[in-house]
């Protein structure tokens, strides 16, 4: 007897929707099971150096739809070294965490979310597989690092953290840019985004001619895709009447954070940034070098009421000073 048929129309449509999450990530499906009352499904997540497996499972008698990503092979040697990595790394993490199976010696993080209702709710669980996607991104080059070298964890902590502003978020970004459907032949305005290095800012053309500032951004910030489709969103976000004393208050020097759920209200998950618009003007370089500005040779691509305001990511205190934008950004 197929084991899938002990499970109801309502189990075998969460998990079917899990299945469609992880494929609207590009990830393939290897395996699917059932074990012990649960529903089971395996992907891999294949990055220069190692393979992350994803495990994806919903547990119809907790209503528990949950992620985890694994990594087996650990030398034996180098667990109280990698104990000391993951104590390090699990500080800059918000909602999940690394922690080691001892006996099977299987690294593994774990994330979960209830489901309430008759089907899953696809865009949380995508935000759910986006956060721990990125985060094993991020760190797993690290513990990579660990495993294979003798650097310390400490040294390889401080190197991480004298380059973490230069690390790509494009995987946090991935709801968004799935839901963002407007082209650039769409828009009411003009998205400038460089593609060659060393890069100039991201920024508009047009929002001046809506009643708008025109916004910029770091573009390292969430790389090409990840940097046009926020300031999509902003600008849907601060176009809605509703929103319009928050735009006042930019312009008038206050600074507004805004979280995910913010600006895409409509479910795109928690994820981990806060994003902080300010005002910003021609004399600031990054403006200087998105429109072309030269005070000596009284030259700029944009006219003299133009207003601008710049999108950064909480906490990247280095994309408000001029140094970083002089000459161009680079990886």
């Amino acid at each position: 007897m197929n084991k899938m048929n002990k499970f109801n129309a309502k189990d075998k449509q969460i998990f079917d929707d899990m299945k469609q999450c992880v494929k609207d990530l590009g990830l393939k499906i290897v395996d699917e099971y059932v074990e012990e009352g649960v529903l089971l499904g395996m992907s891999t997540f294949e990055y220069p150096g190692y393979n992350l497996g994803i495990f994806f499972s919903y547990t119809p008698s907790t209503n528990m739809a949950s992620v985890v990503l694994g990594y087996a092979d650990i030398p034996v040697e180098k667990l109280p070294a990698l104990y000391d990595l993951l104590n390090r790394i699990n500080g800059h993490l918000i909602g999940n965490h690394f922690y080691i199976n001892p006996e099977l010696r299987i690294l593994l993080m774990h994330s979960g979310m209830e489901v309430t209702g008759y089907f899953l709710d696809k865009a949380a669980f995508m935000g759910i597989l986006g956060h721990d996607l990125g985060s094993g991104h991020t760190f797993m080059p690290l513990i990579v690092k660990v495993l294979a070298s003798d650097q310390t964890p400490q040294a390889v902590m401080e190197e991480f953290m004298k380059q973490k502003h230069k690390m790509p978020r494009t995987l946090f970004m991935q709801d968004w840019t799935r839901r963002v459907k407007q082209k650039a032949e769409d828009l009411p305005f003009f998205i400038h985004v460089y593609k060659d290095m060393p890069a100039f800012p991201t920024h508009t053309h047009g929002l001046t001619e809506l009643g708008m500032p025109e916004f910029l951004m770091d573009p390292l910030s969430f790389g090409q895709k990840g940097t046009y489709t926020l300031v999509i969103v902003s600008y849907n976000y601060f176009s809605c009447p509703e929103n319009k004393a928050k735009l006042e208050a930019i312009m008038n020097g206050k600074i507004v954070k805004l979280t995910h759920r913010d600006l895409a209200p409509d479910g795109c998950g928690e994820g981990p940034y806060v994003y902080c618009y300010r005002r910003v003007y021609p004399e600031f370089e990054m403006v200087r070098q998105a429109y072309n500005i030269d005070e000596e040779k009284e030259q700029s691509d944009a006219s003299p009421e133009v207003c601008f305001v710049q999108i950064y990511v909480e906490g990247d205190d280095h994309v408000l000073t001029d140094d970083y934008y002089k000459g161009g950004v680079m990886w």
